[in-house]
């Protein structure tokens, strides 16, 4: 392996707008409860554009915001903890989970992964075996619990989790997480888990019936990622839930964290991003995942777009004094 979170009205509805302090913040769970068994009214019938602020020490240290675009449901879900530690080391946690069949297994990554990680023996001494463990008792718990429900479904992973100044870049699927920097260059921290990288079409074939289907090349025509949680009858054709994961060391020139929902980077290329963040002039990072989103959905298209997530990180902010 290599160390390499309606029903359509004619008014448009306004977006919600929340700033979240740390001590209010439920690490279970941004906007959904109990996961599996309960999918909620405002799920179904209204389900919301939202852009939240989360703090750490009375700064705005993230910014997230969501757009469920031209799908009917809103299957993304994310989790932004600013410190998992609360007063001890300094430790963040952002995931995004890209829900696929239904939003059953993104809801419960968003209230259970990282909690799984966090009671994983290894969490304080080894954090990419901790990470590799929680990831592989995650995805049986999803099964059996596919097993028991008759459910289907599955969903991608991208998270990403320090240690001081190391920055572990956790990927399963087709999201992804670029870095920039003050100078504004892009680097981009993860490669994406789909038919086009030729290991993972290697990998897959052997095992798999592949079929395009809109031009894009899937597993026995209907599954586009080669990783993901759940989706167990895909689970014989080579679909695993084994996550890259990349060690970033912290640098003082790094200035944002990007994660981004594959929904996004289909509207948005990196020269792009790297042009409106330049031309972002205020100090804050507040609203910036939504001025983002808003430019991605307004292109035109002549389909409908996916669900977006965007989180933005001030990286910056956590170690300015």
């Amino acid at each position: 392996m290599s160390l390499t979170q309606t029903n359509t009205q004619k008014k448009q509805k306004p977006k919600l707008q929340l700033v979240v302090n740390v001590p209010d913040v439920q690490p279970e769970s941004t906007h959904s409860t109990d996961a599996w068994k309960q999918q909620t009214d405002i799920f179904f019938n209204e389900p919301i554009d939202q852009s939240l602020q989360f703090m750490h020490n009375g700064k705005t240290v993230a910014d997230v915001a969501q757009l469920k675009c031209g799908r009917k449901y809103q299957e993304d879900r994310f989790v932004a903890i600013p410190n998992l530690n609360k007063n001890e080391d300094l430790q963040f946690f952002y995931a995004i989970y890209d829900g696929h069949a239904g939003h059953s297994v993104s809801a419960i990554l968003e209230n259970k992964l990282h909690d799984y990680l966090q009671k994983d023996c290894n969490f304080q001494d080894n954090l990419e075996k901790a990470i590799l463990n929680s990831f592989e008792k995650m995805n049986e718990y999803i099964l059996d619990c596919q097993d028991e429900n008759q459910h289907l479904g599955g969903s991608t992973a991208l998270c990403v989790i320090n240690r001081e100044k190391d920055l572990y870049v956790v990927n399963l699927g087709d999201s992804a997480c670029v870095l920039m920097t003050d100078q504004y260059e892009i680097e981009k921290l993860n490669l994406e888990h789909k038919l086009n990288r030729e290991d993972e079409f290697k990998r897959v074939e052997k095992m798999a019936t592949i079929l395009d289907r809109h031009s894009i090349p899937r597993i026995n025509g209907e599954l586009a990622v080669t990783r993901a949680f759940g989706d167990k009858k895909h689970r014989q054709s080579g679909l695993i839930a084994i996550p890259e994961i990349k060690l970033h060391k912290i640098r003082p020139c790094d200035k944002y964290l990007i994660l981004a929902s594959d929904g996004f980077w289909d509207m948005m290329k990196n020269e792009e991003l790297q042009q409106l963040i330049e031309n972002w002039k205020r100090q804050e990072v507040d609203q910036l995942a939504q001025y983002l989103l808003d430019k991605a959905a307004s292109k035109n298209t002549n389909y409908k777009k996916d669900n977006m997530t965007l989180i933005v990180v001030d990286i910056q902010s956590y170690w300015k004094q």
